[in-house]
């Protein structure tokens, strides 16, 4: 079975602020369904965390839609996250933060 790609990104400004990592609706199929439980290892720590989502106007109020994120604090601007599966683990993820 082949392995799945990370989810990587570049942490924006607001993120950083936010302590949040949008989770683009094209990688959604990598997590656990929005709401449901899942675990992420960064380090030796490791959380309990969610995708949420929020509604969202961004594009007009006629094409309303919903933003995805899962909650993280400590993320700085311009940090690159990355988030892998851990094999064997549905619900497992080790997150890596690099400049």
């Amino acid at each position: 079975m082949p392995v799945e790609k990370p989810y990587v990104r570049k942490v924006s400004s607001e993120e950083g602020k936010e302590a949040y990592i949008l989770v683009l609706k094209s990688r959604l199929a990598f997590f656990p369904p929005a709401g449901e439980a899942l675990e992420i290892t960064q380090g030796a720590e490791t959380q309990s965390a969610k995708v949420q989502s929020v509604p969202c106007t961004c594009r007009g109020p006629e094409k309303p839609h919903e933003h995805y994120f899962v909650r993280w604090n400590g993320l700085k601007r311009g940090e690159r996250v990355a988030i892998e599966k851990v094999a064997g683990s549905p619900r497992r993820y080790r997150l890596t933060v690099s400049r």
